[in-house]
């Protein structure tokens, strides 16, 4: 009797290394991901916070001589930490411009910098970095003495409550509209950051959330538990998803829909149900090895899946190795333009660069119509065309998907790191990278 071929299983400390190597490529790719995120909201906060003209070090060296650097507040203060050289918080600065560049004072808004003691306490001094108004005018305040130093006599919360109206700061004799516009300028600054602060909506789940939410149970489900075994329920399920959060509501993931949240905020308070659904795309596949929004919930992946099924497989077409290996590259290229397109702030919807926004039947644009047809089209002869071959936000799920203790750093995780250093390159040279296309 031949004996029979046995399986043989790796050593204890081979599974060790192969499990920690798989930890480690699962952790380096979702830090990638969320540090280029990260990334994109620094800039963005640091455009809102310093405008078109920052707050220079030497500017607040004037009022504090012991800052040795400034650290953009990501708060909705919107302002600078004023760090001394041991990296100590030792004041808070903030201007009155772009926030307040409606106040008029004679005849234009002047931009004003106010620097605070630490936990914004009390004023350290004001400074009247450009104006607008008559310069004979801003040139009165600015030798001034008095009035420039008033402002010491405030705090942050104490501005808040001033009532300029009674004239509890008066103006500068000779040059009265324009001191008492710079008044209104500094107030109106730090009440409007106030009120950001006190604005946040409170949270709800609405109707459409719960929907969503349901869809994002319901997909879990059919591909953690035996019911994925029932081919009917499956196709109903994802017939349903279609429909509803793709033609009805229009609820889909997309590179733009992921921009505006890296650029401003995540709104997990207004819209739960979507961050649901992004939570569920992202960490279901970096935990448990399954695509589950690409394979269950995506309306164009579901059209695709069933358009798919009309023509035989006879029909299909067989790729070349060399070509398909062509055409893999074009989402990470996408992924690369749409990271161009949201630092260098060119005015291109990201919308129109997918195919997801042509659900929306009444507001589509033409070129996510024109990506959907094609896609569906190229889907009859390659199964799946556009989710293979032309989808950067499945792209990146794609990306975060583990894939066990088989996992090994390959070509996707290159390109990330290289994402991730053009992510920085453009946080810290955006405006020069502009400046020299423009020039």
């Amino acid at each position: 009797m031949t004996d029979l071929p046995q399986t043989v299983k790796p050593s204890r400390p081979k599974r060790r290394a192969s499990h920690f190597k798989s930890l480690l490529l699962k952790l380096y790719r979702i830090a990638v991901l969320v540090l280029i995120i990260c990334l994109i909201r620094d800039y963005f906060v640091r455009l809102r916070v310093q405008g078109k003209a920052p707050i220079e070090l030497q500017e607040v060296q004037k009022l504090l001589p012991s800052a040795a650097s400034l650290q953009v507040d990501h708060s909705e203060r919107r302002g600078l930490f004023v760090l001394n050289q041991d990296q100590e918080t030792i004041g808070y600065a903030i201007r009155t411009s772009p926030v307040s560049d409606d106040i008029i004072g004679y005849c234009g808004p002047s931009d004003t910098l106010i620097v605070f003691t630490p936990q914004t306490d009390r004023i350290v001094g004001i400074s009247i970095r450009s104006s607008g108004d008559t310069t004979s005018h801003v040139n009165d305040i600015r030798q001034n003495k008095y009035w420039m130093n008033l402002w010491k006599d405030y705090g942050w919360h104490e501005i808040v409550d001033v009532d300029l109206r009674s004239g509890e700061i008066e103006g500068v004799s000779g040059a009265t509209m324009t001191s008492m516009g710079i008044a209104h300028a500094i107030a109106h600054r730090i009440r409007f950051s106030e009120q950001k602060t006190q604005a946040d909506p409170p949270f709800q789940i609405r109707a459409k959330d719960a929907a969503i939410i349901a869809f994002c149970i319901g997909a879990c489900l059919i591909t953690f538990t035996r019911l994925k075994r029932i081919h009917w329920l499956r196709k109903l399920y994802k017939l349903t998803a279609m429909l509803y959060l793709g033609f009805w509501t229009g609820d889909l993931l997309a590179e733009s829909l992921f921009a505006g949240w890296a650029r401003y905020a995540v709104p997990w308070r207004t819209v739960s149900g979507l961050v649901a659904l992004a939570a569920v795309a992202v960490l279901i596949p970096w935990t448990t090895r399954r695509n589950v929004y690409c394979q269950s919930i995506c309306p164009h992946g579901t059209a695709q899946e069933f358009l798919g099924k009309v023509i035989s497989p006879r029909s299909k077409w067989k790729i070349r190795p060399d070509i398909k290996r062509a055409l893999r590259w074009i989402p990470p290229l996408l992924i690369g333009l749409i990271l161009t397109i949201i630092f260098l702030r060119i005015p291109i919807d990201l919308a129109e660069l997918e195919a997801f926004d042509a659900y929306l039947l009444t507001s589509a644009g033409i070129a996510s119509i024109i990506i959907a047809v094609v896609g569906l089209v190229a889907s009859l002869f390659v199964p799946q065309a556009y989710c293979h071959y032309g989808c950067p936000t499945g792209a990146i799920f794609e990306f975060v998907r583990s894939h066990g203790r088989a996992d090994h750093f390959g070509r996707s995780d290159l390109v990330g790191g290289l994402f991730l250093l053009l992510a920085f390159v453009f946080n810290r040279y955006a405006e020069q990278i502009q400046q020299l296309l423009l020039s």
